[in-house]
Order: structure tokens, then sequence, then C-alpha cells
């Protein structure tokens, strides 16, 4: 069941940021499952994330255009990035799940800005990435915290629905 939810989250995601946040959306919105792959780096051992974070990746390389395995390569270096800061800082803090979205964020947007500027057929210079790189952190920053709340909340959802569906009946099939 829990791959379940985080297969729809993670479509859904994709959906939503090539379909709708594509055209009439912000100049310089962020990849939005850097903090879903942060999310799965802090919540989720790698048996339940790296399935999804490689299905995830494939998408977006393949819906993107761009090089492709930029993506999924970043999401599963980030993932392991994640995994390693955990050991040192603690998970329950509240100012740390901003600042490690915030750090996804400004990863995945340099990687795939410098894999840009790498297969870029003229010169481009490296100066003209800065205020899109610095509007999407700032968006990342912004937004992110929200979206792990919402990926939270909808996680305890989907445990309470199995808990409940699976609950042991009596004899009368009462709980």
């Amino acid at each position: 069941m829990i791959y379940g939810y985080h297969l729809i989250v993670c479509l859904f995601l994709i959906i939503f940021q090539t379909t709708l946040l594509a055209g009439g959306g912000p100049a310089h919105l962020y990849d939005l499952l850097a903090p879903f792959v942060v999310y799965l780096g802090v919540h989720h051992s790698p048996r339940a994330a790296i399935p999804i974070l490689v299905l995830g990746g494939l998408a977006m390389d393949g819906i993107s255009g761009g090089v492709f395995g930029v993506y999924l390569t970043a999401y599963l270096w980030m993932y392991v990035g994640v995994r390693w800061a955990i050991q040192f800082l603690q998970v329950g803090n509240l100012i740390l799940l901003p600042l490690l979205v915030t750090g996804g964020v400004v990863f995945e947007s340099l990687v795939v800005a410098f894999s840009a500027v790498v297969l870029a057929s003229a010169p481009w210079p490296v100066e003209s990435m800065f205020p899109v790189v610095s509007g999407q952190v700032l968006w990342g920053a912004v937004t992110g915290p929200l979206l792990m709340l919402f990926f939270m909340r909808g996680q305890k959802a989907v445990d309470r629905a199995r808990k409940s569906l699976y609950a042991e009946k009596g004899p009368l099939r009462t709980p």
C-alpha cells in the first residue's frame, strides 16, 4: 500500500509540474520532486524509496527532453546525501527539514543547470544561471516545507487506512 501511495504522489507531482505549471507557472519554478526525494530520504528505507526514485527519475528524464539520466542521477545522489546527512542531524528538528529541502533544490538545480551549460552548442555564461537557480532555491525554501507536511500527512492517512482495513475482527466481525 505504501508503494501505491508513493507512486501516486510521484506521478501526481510529475503531471502537475509538466502540464499545469509549464505554461502559466512562475518563471523559475523548481522541480517538485526534490522535496519528495528529501521526504523519502528522511522517512523511508532504501527498499521502499529506490524503486519510486528510479521510476520518477526515468519519467522526468523522458518528459524533460534534456540529457537522459540527469534527473535520475540527481534524485539518487540527493537521496544518498539526505540519508547520509540524517545520520548526523536530528530528523524531528523543525529547522532541519526546510534546510534539507533547500539543499536538495540547490543540488538538483545546479546539476541540471551545469548539464545544460556543458552540453550547449554555443558558449553560455555561467553567471546567467544565477537568477534562475536563486529563484528556484527561493521557491524551494518557501514551498518545500509545505510539500513535506503534505507528504507526511498523506503518509499518516494511508497508515490509518491500512490499519483499519487490516484490523483484526472479533467473533461478531467487529474490531
